[in-house]
């Protein structure tokens, strides 16, 4: 379909834009785009495996555009560089697709190709990813003597330097062999 076919049928205001950070897709060729849920696994007894927790993984997202020069308002070396300079930068940024926004993106990899279709426009493909980002707060522990319970709530004191120290032999628990309690007697 053509471009001004496409416009007639679908105007610009139902169609919704591709964005990757500040720059405008003329053509998306396809997206696809993955939310997994991480859930652990934890073999007890006879191999069963117990479930405890669950935890959502950074969104990924795959994109293949293209933008051009007229839609972009830059040389297409010029875009190209900027979407460089964007990856390594590491801020996080926004991308717009068709069916959802996607917060906090990085570039996980980014490549360009060019051939005889794709010599007048920039056509990428990128690989992203959610990064996931969290406030850190330091807090300050009252003093030991206005705690109820300073053991367990208290901060960390001082102790002075630790050492090891053997056990002697007398103290280690001896060990039970399985073929020896079978057999009545005691291994080591």
């Amino acid at each position: 379909m053509s471009n001004f076919l496409s416009e007639l049928l679908f105007p610009v205001v139902f169609r919704p834009r591709r964005r990757i950070g500040d720059f405008d897709a003329y053509l998306c060729i396809d997206e696809s785009g993955s939310d997994d849920l991480e859930i652990t696994q934890h073999p007890v007894q006879q191999g069963a495996a117990i479930t405890d927790h669950a935890y959502v993984k950074p969104a990924q997202l795959a994109i293949r555009a293209q933008f051009t020069e007229a839609d972009s308002g830059m040389p297409l070396e010029e875009l190209y560089r900027k979407l460089l300079e964007l990856q390594a930068s590491r801020e996080p940024f926004e991308v717009v697709t068709g069916k959802r926004l996607y917060k906090n993106m990085l570039f996980k990899s980014l490549s360009v190709t060019t051939d005889q279709y794709t010599s007048n426009v920039l056509s990428i493909t990128a690989q992203l990813q959610e990064i996931i980002i969290v406030n850190v707060e330091t807090v300050s522990v009252p003093p030991r003597q206005r705690q109820a319970q300073p053991g367990r709530t208290g901060a960390t004191e001082r102790a002075g330097q630790k050492k090891a120290q053997p056990v002697a032999e007398k103290d280690q628990p001896r060990a039970k062999s399985a073929l020896a309690s079978i057999a009545g007697g005691f291994g080591g």
